[in-house]
């Protein structure tokens, strides 16, 4: 019932029993507690003969989140700021959690974070491999070579739409949101469901609205004026989105923010403090987006009313939604829960682990980006890429343990390398090298997908770049006819053209 907590259940794995653990107060004592007993043990450690001592678990994570820290102000003084975000989800998802669990393990040998089993030895294995993945990162942001401003190119894009392509997009996006609020999803689920967006169907409609983003997304890319419309369609976009999936929701606000800062010449300018509060700026206001719309869906699980209700529960009871850090790392995220999980499952039950070296990726990438009424027909891959995987415990893998559930040990340099190709190479490869309007538009929502490579696993990455690709190119005839390009002599007199 509402209001009342419910009573922590027994749960036996291998033949011992474990009690689930109550919450903490806050993640601020945990923190502050395994920072006392950091320094307890160093000293310690510092007079004794044991050299473990040396490496307590709580003195290694906080010099691993200390190398997060760094590799994120490296990376974006390089300016590769893909890697920068890629760093700060690891941060929040893997390292911040891992102090909670430490000081839940502190006082239990094993606990349950939502189907996650963990118990110490399980946690101390993964937190030595977390440390190798971020040291090898670091390593990586220090040894790289940064963004460089590429020559201009002689053709110059023009994205200038008149009124009736705005009013006929948006009746368009109108359409769609209705045959999916009241035909696919139901219009008591949409307003009351704190997940509606996982209704069957509800996947390719999602997909479509993405249209309402492009126009205001070309015109960042190609600078030009900011009109009603594109403000319009992007609302109508935004609103939906917003209330059925927050992770389509914070793929448009990466690839604007990476729209802003290299397209228009953020990237190009000196390191201030107002450039800084920009991006700073931007990234608070989309925090506050995110996780409202979360706490609001979270609770929607404990009661129902109107927004005033629903605001008014979560004031009275923020600890019940993501607001609060400690709910959010035992119901909201899987990265360090996840890993320890995993590397729990490979120590106490090692006959069940079997690598399958990525197959499970690209296999489930190859069918998840279809349809619901398509996805009938590839069943059998689904159900072997499931059969491959030895540790479903996730309900959400992150990409750090997606990596060592296929590649055991060697994902200590496989995760960060990946990582480091997605989310460094690849987009500084993009922003740098001249390509078509449509190529463009293409490369950087692939770019902006790679964060589910952090928060989710290669074949979420795949299929959602697969999906999204698909749609750009099947519309882009509606875009390519508003379209125009500007062409300039060169001082030998050559002239460079591209088509659009």
């Amino acid at each position: 019932m509402e209001g009342q907590e419910p009573t922590p259940p027994e749960i036996a794995r291998g033949g011992a029993r474990f009690v689930v653990t109550a919450p903490c107060d806050t993640i601020f004592l945990a923190l502050r507690s395994q920072t006392t007993k950091a320094w307890k043990r160093l000293r310690l450690g510092l007079h004794s003969s044991n050299p473990a001592m040396l490496c307590s678990e709580a003195f290694v994570l906080w010099v691993i989140l200390a190398l997060n820290l760094l590799t994120i102000l490296i990376s974006f003084r390089k300016r590769a700021l893909f890697y920068a975000l890629h760093n700060a989800i690891f941060t929040f998802l893997v390292t911040g959690q891992a102090f909670q669990i430490r000081a839940d393990l502190d006082r239990n040998y094993a606990v349950f974070y939502l189907l996650n089993f963990i118990n110490d030895e399980g946690f101390h294995s993964a937190v030595w491999y977390i440390f190798g993945v971020t040291l090898v990162s670091f390593a990586l942001a220090v040894i790289s070579k940064g963004y460089t401003k590429a020559p201009q190119s002689g053709t110059k894009f023009v994205f200038d739409p008149g009124r009736a392509f705005y009013s006929r997009l948006f009746l368009f996006l109108c359409a769609a949101s209705f045959v999916l609020i009241f035909l696919v999803i139901g219009l008591d689920d949409f307003l009351h469901s704190s997940r509606p967006g996982f209704q069957s169907g509800s996947a390719i409609f999602l997909v479509l609205l993405f249209l309402g983003v492009v126009p205001f997304l070309l015109k960042i890319l190609y600078p030009g004026k900011i009109r009603f419309g594109d403000i319009a369609c992007l609302g109508l976009t935004f609103a939906i989105s917003g209330v059925l999936s927050r992770t389509h929701l914070v793929l448009y606000l990466v690839v604007i923010l990476t729209a802003f800062y290299y397209a228009r010449g953020w990237s190009d300018r000196p390191h201030t403090l107002g450039l800084f509060s920009k991006v700073f700026a931007f990234g608070i206001a989309a925090a506050i987006l995110i996780f409202g719309i979360g706490a609001l869906h979270d609770a929607q699980n404990f009661t129902h009313g109107s927004l005033a209700d629903l605001i008014a529960y979560i004031l009275k009871n923020p600890e019940r939604s993501v607001l609060s850090v400690e709910y959010n790392y035992r119901i909201g995220v899987e990265g360090m829960s996840g890993t320890a999980g995993a590397v729990s499952h490979y120590l106490t039950d090692p006959q069940t682990v079997h690598f399958d070296y990525g197959s499970s990726w690209f296999l489930r990438g190859s069918a998840q980006w279809l349809p619901g009424f398509l996805k009938g027909f590839v069943s059998p891959i689904l159900d072997l890429s499931d059969a491959l995987n030895w540790h479903p415990d996730s309900i959400v893998a992150s990409g750090v343990e997606s990596f060592f559930v296929d590649f055991g040990w060697f994902a200590i340099v496989l995760y960060p390398l990946a990582s480091y190709l997605l989310g460094w190479k690849l987009p500084l490869r993009i922003v740098t090298t001249p390509m078509s309007p449509r190529m463009k538009l293409i490369c950087y929502t692939a770019a902006g997908w790679t964060i589910m490579f952090v928060h989710g696993a290669l074949a979420v990455w795949i299929a959602l770049t697969v999906s999204y690709s698909a749609i750009i190119l099947l519309f882009w005839p509606v875009f390519r006819r508003h379209i125009s390009e500007k062409t300039f002599i060169s001082g030998d007199g050559s002239r460079s053209y591209v088509e659009p």
